[in-house]
């Protein structure tokens, strides 16, 4: 089944035998890198399509309240019932398009934070909470 070359066979074999095997092993490595290139740019435009149906292009103003994502994690308690938004914060200023220094009251220690961290907060209705 699995017979090992005799020493005169690996002598004497025949280079153009060979040379077609390795130009048929270039030519479809060439192919399939080709379609492997193709396929990762598809998918990175696809991937680029999905964030930026859900990323903040708009932006936050000076002193406008934002919640921020931090998903920390304590000891002993299950991370689903844990809080991952904290806020609100303020935003004190914005230091280019994506990133924002943020305080939670004027004697906190300010954070600076990614846009992408960072989402409108909005004020709860008087009557919410009340059955």
């Amino acid at each position: 089944m699995n017979q090992q070359a005799r020493p005169q066979q690996v002598l004497y074999l025949k280079e153009e035998g060979v040379n077609n095997y390795i130009s048929h092993l270039q030519d479809r490595l060439k192919l399939t890198h080709a379609e492997v290139r193709q396929k990762m740019r598809i998918e990175s435009d696809r991937m680029k399509t999905r964030y930026d149906l859900r990323a903040n292009t708009g932006g936050f103003q000076v002193g406008e309240k934002v919640w921020l994502y931090n998903p920390k994690r304590a000891k002993g308690k299950s991370p689903k019932l844990q809080k991952s938004w904290e806020g609100p914060y303020i935003v004190v200023t914005r230091l280019n398009d994506v990133v924002y220094r943020i305080q939670k009251n004027p004697q906190a220690k300010m954070k600076i934070v990614h846009i992408d961290r960072l989402t409108p907060y909005q004020e709860p209705h008087p009557n919410e909470g009340v059955t």
